[in-house]
């Protein structure tokens, strides 16, 4: 699946610019309006494969129980007429509005509209609807399969985020540089995960990622708003005083940041804590995770500066016994 997701998006890729150097330079590349054409829909098997089928089969290719089938039958017809109805709509890309699909019936338009409107909204009913199967997964999963969950949750929610962002980008585009980022982010956050999933490798770290995430996307976005107040705050009373601003403001911000980050670091993580903690790996002992658990916290007081590196060394080492 995550195969034909790469290959599908790909082939979009090409086909498009492909087409636009066809129509950029007339005569140099043959079968132009072909592959325009192919631009307008080959993108779409892979969006249902990682939007629609991740979801739904995640991790052991099977369903939760017989009960989803409608669902995936649902998932697969509407895939299917989406691509059919986007083969012989009347369109043209957004950025070379003389890029049309030459197979496109215009005849047919205010169907094709229709059709649109009805299979976009079925497809994001879908979308909240498989997420419910993975829950409903999670909810009677073993912990090693809890774990495969949660490192695909975690990256469909940097998708989810990306996609977002790229929503507001179309109002802000001062957040057209963050989407992108959160875009390329996104497409590689998911194959990754679930290939972490599959190999099951180090899958107690989610709980780790997930912590440091929650921790220092609130703590960037407490300073920033911090940093934006201050900054104004000191440009006001400069040109209260001297009538003009001045770059000293920016340094005394700074000053300021520096001196309340750590406090405000230590705030934050230990409101996370109470609510990430990691979860047990199956079959391991009691000894063995209450070891792991003592070694996360040692780790976590010296991350925070209150345990030296000696300190840590010889405190690891008495937890596990050498």
């Amino acid at each position: 699946m995550l195969v034909a997701m790469a290959l599908s998006f790909a082939a979009a890729l090409f086909a498009q610019a492909y087409a636009i150097a066809a129509f950029v330079s007339p005569g140099t590349l043959p079968v132009g309006d072909m592959m325009g054409w192919l631009g307008f829909w080959i993108n779409m098997p892979g969006t249902a494969v990682i939007a629609l089928f991740l979801p739904l089969l995640f991790p052991d290719g099977r369903l939760p129980s017989p009960r989803w089938r409608p669902v995936a039958w649902l998932a697969a017809a509407l895939a299917i007429v989406a691509i059919l109805s986007t083969m012989f709509a009347p369109g043209s890309y957004s950025n070379y509005p003389a890029i049309r699909n030459v197979f496109g019936i215009e005849a047919w338009a205010p169907l094709f509209e229709l059709l649109d409107q009805a299979t976009t909204a079925v497809f994001f009913a879908l979308i909240g609807i498989t997420a419910v199967a993975l829950f409903s997964r999670l909810r009677h999963a073993d912990p090693e399969e809890r774990l495969q969950i949660r490192w695909f949750v975690y990256a469909g929610a940097i998708v989810a985020v990306g996609f977002l962002v790229d929503l507001a980008a179309g109002i802000f585009p001062d957040l057209k540089v963050l989407a992108n980022i959160l875009a390329v982010v996104a497409v590689t956050a998911l194959p990754t995960a679930v290939g972490i999933a599959i190999l099951r490798y180090r899958l107690y770290d989610i709980d780790v990622i997930v912590n440091r995430t929650l921790v220092y996307v609130a703590l960037t976005g407490i300073l920033a708003g911090v940093y934006a107040a201050i900054v104004a705050s000191f440009q006001r009373i400069f040109v209260a005083l001297t009538g003009e601003s001045s770059e000293l403001a920016i340094v005394l911000t700074l000053f300021v940041l520096t001196t309340v980050f750590t406090p405000v670091k230590h705030q934050l993580q230990t409101a996370v804590d109470r609510y990430v903690q990691p979860v047990a790996r199956a079959g391991a002992p009691a000894g063995a995770r209450g070891a792991v658990n003592d070694l996360q916290a040692l780790a976590d007081l010296h991350a925070r500066g209150i345990l030296t590196d000696d300190e840590f060394a010889a405190k690891k080492k008495q937890v596990l016994g050498i």
